[in-house]
């Protein structure tokens, strides 16, 4: 009986530790949906074209972001630079779609958006809702690009995760970003080790 007991104190323990990590970890995570900027530019269809011209203007919007967002230390700075040159993005975008002969026009937003677990490299975001630029070719109907304007890990030599630190992601959010295979199994494993540890 006195055996069970402990077994049953040690589970106990185990448990309400994990449970703790792992909250821990959530709220690291949600804190990324709120230091994150992203870009999003669906194209107007999945023609080669359209495909092709959307790529060029994502090359013109990174390279006239770049400047203004490097000076930015926060998300909502960075939304504030992109709420601000909204005009200039739209203009630089139509130009692309102009110079390449399209007669469809490009619309640019900041606004809030769902987006699923995606990797640029590295980094691998999860799923959930961030702020985002929001530049939709003609229809929009087309297949998406995505990437991050704040941090700055689309542009830059810099390694990501010195990237990230310099804006202020804690050591755990940046495992999470770029150890994601790791972080997909940490709180599975941290209860096996509560236990080894205990007996």
């Amino acid at each position: 009986m006195k055996k069970f007991l402990i077994i049953l104190l040690s589970l106990t323990i185990a448990a309400f530790v994990t449970l703790s990590f792992a909250r821990f970890t959530m709220d690291e995570e949600l804190e990324i949906y709120d230091k994150t900027l992203r870009l999003h530019i669906p194209a107007n269809s999945d023609s080669e074209i359209d495909q092709n011209v959307k790529l060029k203007v994502r090359d013109e919007i990174l390279k006239l972001l770049e400047k203004p967002l490097s000076y930015c230390e926060s998300r909502d700075e960075a939304a504030e630079v992109v709420q601000n040159m909204t005009k200039d993005i739209e203009f630089t975008a139509n130009k692309v779609l102009s110079d390449n002969d399209l007669d469809y026009k490009a619309t640019a937003n900041l606004t809030t958006e769902y987006y699923p677990e995606k990797s640029y490299g590295d980094i691998t975001l999860p799923a959930g809702t961030y702020r985002s630029l929001k530049i939709e070719l003609g229809k929009a109907d087309g297949q998406n690009w995505w990437c991050m304007l704040f941090p700055q890990v689309c542009v830059g030599t810099a390694k990501p995760s010195e990237t990230l630190a310099e804006v202020g992601f804690t050591a755990n959010q940046i495992r999470i970003l770029t150890d994601h295979e790791d972080y997909e199994y940490v709180v599975k494993f941290k209860l096996l080790e509560v236990l080894d540890s205990l007996f």
